[in-house]
């Protein structure tokens, strides 16, 4: 499974967004992850039912800092949004319960060029941030996979740390180690975090072997997990100031 290093190769870093808690969600069975280079800014993970389909659902979890704006207010916002466009039709749903709170419920119809397409979203505020857990189908399709839809945005949870989402117990080690070894190398070199992190000695001796034990020892969390989890890592790194 050397998928996982492939895709962070490309996966958008939104330093911008550096969340101090880490969020996770079961996607619908089978479906795939979607190409990280298509992310939208504060993107930080999405699947699609097929690669088969021209217009395929599609189901993304994005991430943006609203400080202490509450969640009537942002759902104002949101609202407002959609119906810029006189074509959009916008509907509150009512709250949805997922393990992580109470968030909004919200349907968007609109047109594009595939047809009549229905957005659903869920929305919930958590430290500071609007979690926004979003599916897109064609509106044809939608009774025929809504269940599955909902079923996801009910499994989104978030936790005190990334450590804290997985009982394996070698994870806080390991994340301890590459922690460690990271601020060890930022102290041999004056160059930017970025080009420290990809430079050959930093991947081969800690990131890909760091990698390399969540795909093959942690494989049990699930891909989704595993995705996240890397990439919260990886922004903890390169978000790190001198101290």
């Amino acid at each position: 499974m050397k998928w996982l290093c492939c895709l962070l190769l490309f996966l958008p870093l939104f330093l911008s967004a550096n969340e101090s808690f880490f969020v996770t969600f079961e996607p619908p069975k089978g479906w795939l992850i979607a190409d990280p280079s298509q992310y939208q800014d504060g993107m930080q993970i999405g699947f699609i039912e097929s690669k088969k389909k021209i217009f395929s659902p599609s189901i993304t979890l994005s991430l943006e800092k609203v400080g202490k704006v509450d969640l009537k207010t942002y759902i104002r916002a949101v609202q407002k949004n959609y119906e810029a466009d006189r074509m959009n039709q916008f509907q509150e749903l009512g709250n949805l319960h997922t393990q992580c709170g109470t968030g909004t419920l919200i349907q968007v119809d609109m047109k594009n060029r595939y047809g009549e397409v229905r957005l659903l979203q869920a929305i919930t505020i958590h430290n500071g941030y609007a979690i926004i857990h979003s599916a897109a189908v064609l509106k044809d399709h939608f009774l025929s996979i809504h269940e599955s839809i909902l079923k996801s945005f009910k499994s989104l949870t978030t936790y005190p740390t990334v450590a804290a989402s997985c009982n394996h117990p070698d994870f806080q080690e390991k994340i301890d180690a590459v922690i460690k070894c990271w601020k060890k190398y930022r102290k041999t070199s004056k160059s930017d975090n970025e080009t420290l992190f990809k430079s050959s000695f930093f991947q081969n001796n800690q990131w890909k072997p760091f990698v390399s034990y969540i795909e093959n020892e942690l494989n049990s969390q699930g891909s989704c997990w595993q995705l996240l989890a890397i990439k919260h890592i990886k922004e903890t790194l390169l978000t790190e100031n001198d101290s």
